[in-house]
């Protein structure tokens, strides 16, 4: 990371402050500090051996980045390894660079790298690379973090989803825990210590779903994150010019992250969703994808809701329970989710 702020260093109680030493190599005592914490799953990206590489890189903006049952560097973690797996892709390593603003209180440093060490170790990833700048108060908020994510394609990479109409639409888990929860926090509301934010590393349970489909029995995979459920499917509806077409009934959605969306007037549709999975899966692979999923941890409450049909009124359509079919949009109006993560 390049630029013209001066390198990091912590200051007596227990701040980060700008530094001005030109002899302080860049990210200084700061990046020392997460690297110490980092120690464990620090390391050389494994080789990739005759493998095709696969590499993702993504900023990362939480508001607020550290809240009730997680933080910015778990969000982090789990999205590049996450998307690296969606790629259909073994995630192997990745790196991370933080912007901290000054003012930070080091103990908040010391947090996000501990959830960066454990949600790397949780994902059997190495951090092959960190780095930090410190721009003045005010130019942050609090931190932001940037991490590319280094995989292996054990086999051709995919390209265009392979989806037809009669494939089903499948979740591998409940909606909008994540966004309920930052939601929560930055209102204020209290709900978040009924609904946990769910930030997890996905790429044990994609393997479990792969390996329980023969062939092409999983046509495409992606994360329902920025935008929610809505913005995958138009996704998938762009790509593949067909309809995608979800049941009302059929969605996933516990019962406190209902609550605690409908007080906000958030529909669930685009609530932000980090530890879940939207998959286009072949009506015979259906069964076998969903008891795989439903045999993890994370997938518990995997489900079918939907299906690809050839044409519709809309790009996504929702079935109503009373009946009747309505067009989904990409993002709500106003936009619920400003700087989510």
């Amino acid at each position: 990371m390049t630029g013209t702020r001066a390198a990091g260093a912590a200051v007596p109680g227990g701040q980060v402050a700008l530094a001005h030493d030109d002899e302080l190599p860049p990210g200084g005592e700061l990046r020392a500090l997460l690297e110490d914490v980092l120690a464990e799953v620090r390391g050389a990206c494994p080789p990739l051996g005759p493998h095709p590489p696969a590499v993702v890189s993504g900023a990362h903006v939480v508001d607020p980045p550290f809240y009730g049952s997680g933080d910015i560097g778990r969000v982090a973690v789990c999205a590049t390894v996450n998307e690296l797996a969606a790629a259909g892709a073994r995630p192997l390593a990745l790196t991370l660079s933080a912007v901290v603003e000054a003012g930070l209180p080091l103990e908040r440093l010391h947090r996000l790298a501990r959830s960066v060490r454990d949600a790397a170790r949780e994902a059997d990833v190495v951090v092959a690379g960190v780095d930090v700048r410190v721009v003045r108060a005010g130019e942050a908020d609090q931190v932001y973090l940037h991490t590319t994510g280094i995989g292996a394609f054990h086999g051709a990479p995919p390209h265009t989803p392979g989806a037809r109409p009669g494939d089903r639409v499948l979740l591998s888990a409940p909606l909008g825990g994540h966004g309920a929860h930052i939601l929560s926090v930055r209102r204020g509301l209290g709900f978040e210590s009924l609904v946990p934010s769910g930030c997890a590393p996905l790429a044990g349970l994609l393997e479990r779903a792969r390996a329980a489909a023969s062939g092409d029995g999983i046509r495409a995979v992606r994360t329902v994150a920025r935008g929610g459920l809505a913005a995958a499917l138009h996704a998938y509806a762009r790509e593949l010019g067909h309809t995608l077409r979800v049941e009302e009934s059929a969605l996933p959605v516990q019962y406190e992250a209902r609550m605690a969306l409908e007080a906000m007037a958030v529909d669930p549709l685009h609530a932000s969703s980090e530890s879940c999975l939207c998959l286009l899966v072949a009506p015979d692979a259906v069964p076998g994808v969903l008891a795989a999923l439903r045999t993890h941890p994370y997938g518990r409450f995997a489900a079918e809701i939907g299906t690809v049909v050839a044409d519709g009124a809309a790009p996504v359509e929702l079935l109503r329970d009373r009946g009747g079919a309505v067009p989904v949009l990409v993002t709500p109006e106003p936009a619920a989710f400003p700087r989510l993560a």
